[in-house]
C-alpha cells in the first residue's frame, strides 16, 4: 500500500499515514481540523524546528528555497574569510 502525507489545514500538523489508493482521509485526529493531501515529491523535514507554515506546496517550496540561498550565502562568507594553502 502506498505512503501518503497530510497536513492539517487548522493546527498544521504534518503526519505520513500508509493506507490504499481508495481511502482518502479528510479529518484531523488531533484537532478534527480538515486534512489536505501534500504530494509525495515533496520532502518534508520533521526533525527541524517547527514554524508555522502554510500547507500549501508552492510555500513549501518557497521557504525551502529562501532557505537553501541563506545556506549557500553563509558559506560563501565563511570561504571568503578562510585561507586556503
Amino acid at each position: 500500500m502506498p505512503k501518503y502525507i497530510y497536513c492539517c489545514d487548522e493546527c498544521k500538523n504534518i503526519f505520513e499515514i500508509v493506507h490504499s489508493m481508495k481511502e482518502k482521509l479528510e479529518i484531523c485526529d488531533k484537532c478534527k481540523g480538515s486534512l489536505s493531501r501534500v504530494p509525495p515529491q515533496i520532502f518534508i523535514n520533521t526533525q527541524q524546528k517547527k514554524v508555522d507554515i502554510d500547507c500549501k506546496v508552492g510555500d513549501i517550496v518557497k521557504n525551502h528555497i529562501e532557505e537553501s540561498k541563506k545556506e549557500l550565502k553563509n558559506e560563501q562568507d565563511r570561504m571568503k574569510v578562510e585561507e586556503y594553502k
